[in-house]
């Protein structure tokens, strides 16, 4: 059986607590020889919180790649954990060594922007940050750490890239299990329905999460917003399998990452601007006029420019709708579409900005 067709809800061990990432050591007495996977910037921002940590520290700059997880086993060969302290690169890169290595990850999320601290995958690009596979291990980590007052320190840029990529939750695995044939699994209607609740937490919580960032203070609707966007989207995957990962907003995610300008854009901010183009493809407009305005108040890119594609817009759509068109993409999982389809999708939301 494949790991991705296993039901996994999440971590083996997750806790939510104000200072939790201070109390890492004591929660990893048992093992040996933890070593620390992190970023320069994520790994001061832990330092300057928790006071840094006396286990051999592994620094990566760049993407999740093939090279990058090679060099990470290598020099944590010894190791008996590994532990993420970062942004979903970092996390990803973590996991899939630990995998390879055979031992345990655990994951201290130093962003509230992806759900890669509770899912046992990883998303692999090239070194030049073009997307190539998604990788499913064998166990899901041994522990993740979610410390709110941490987190409210982080650039909030990337929590509204988390509340993009976390909304598409719903909108992909309620379209992949509507084109589905068969009857769901009761599992996959179980990640639909978290699917649901997420987004309704995302539409009501996320601008005061916001709020509360810019102020500098921790607040009920902060700490809901980051363990939704952490904790809660990697639970609907974990549940519902293939029928509730990724669908066409990620197949466009992935045909905008080969694409040089967009290469500066956040994932889940792509991923947002996936939803829409999804929703036009199924011509599913009052769903898109229903997300605009909330789209406009966090700063969510609703055109090509927005993305940083200000000319050349006939050549990017092609190469976003050719490779999300991909026989291995997960476009295909919501029903048959051709690239003029996808091509066509853009184009209504490009000239709907220009009559709006």
């Amino acid at each position: 059986m494949k790991p991705e067709d296993i039901v996994r809800s999440g971590p083996n061990q997750y806790i939510c607590k104000e200072g939790i990432a201070k109390e890492l050591p004591g929660l990893l007495e048992t093992f040996r020889k933890p070593v620390i996977v992190t970023g320069i910037k994520s790994y001061q921002a832990f330092s300057d919180y928790s006071g840094g940590s006396s286990w051999d520290v592994i620094q990566h700059k760049g993407y999740c790649s093939p090279e990058a997880v090679r060099k990470v086993c290598e020099q944590a060969a010894d190791a008996d954990v590994i532990i993420g302290i970062g942004g979903g690169t970092i996390l990803d890169l973590a996991k899939a060594a630990a995998d390879r290595l055979d031992i345990e990850a655990v994951m201290v999320p130093s962003i509230a922007g992806t759900c890669a601290a509770s899912t046992p995958l990883s998303v692999i690009y090239d070194e030049s940050g073009n997307f190539i596979r998604v990788d499913y291990h064998k166990r899901s980590s041994y522990l993740t750490l979610v410390d709110p007052l941490f987190l409210l320190s982080s650039p909030i840029e990337y929590m509204k890239s988390g509340i993009g990529d976390t909304l598409a939750k719903w909108y992909e695995a309620e379209a992949v299990i509507r084109n589905t044939e068969e009857a769901a699994p009761l599992m996959a209607q179980a990640g639909l329905r978290q699917a649901e609740y997420i987004r309704n937490l995302l539409l009501r919580y996320s601008e005061a999460a916001v709020g509360s960032m810019e102020k500098g203070e921790l607040s009920v609707p902060f700490i809901h917003t980051a363990e939704t966007i952490i904790m809660l989207a990697g639970t609907v995957g974990g549940y519902g399998g293939r029928l509730c990962r990724m669908a066409g907003a990620h197949a466009v995610h992935n045909g905008l990452s080969f694409l040089q300008e967009t290469h500066q854009v956040l994932h889940g901010q792509k991923v947002a601007y996936g939803i829409l183009v999804q929703l036009a493809l199924e011509n599913r407009r009052p769903e898109i006029e229903e997300l605009l305005p909330f789209y406009r108040r966090l700063g969510f890119p609703v055109s090509l420019c927005d993305l940083g594609i200000l000319d050349n817009h006939e050549e990017a759509k092609r190469r976003i709708a050719s490779h999300a068109c991909r026989a291995e993409e997960s476009l295909c999982l919501m029903g048959q579409y051709r690239e003029k389809d996808v091509s066509a999708a853009i184009e209504s939301l490009e000239s709907a900005q220009k009559t709006g």
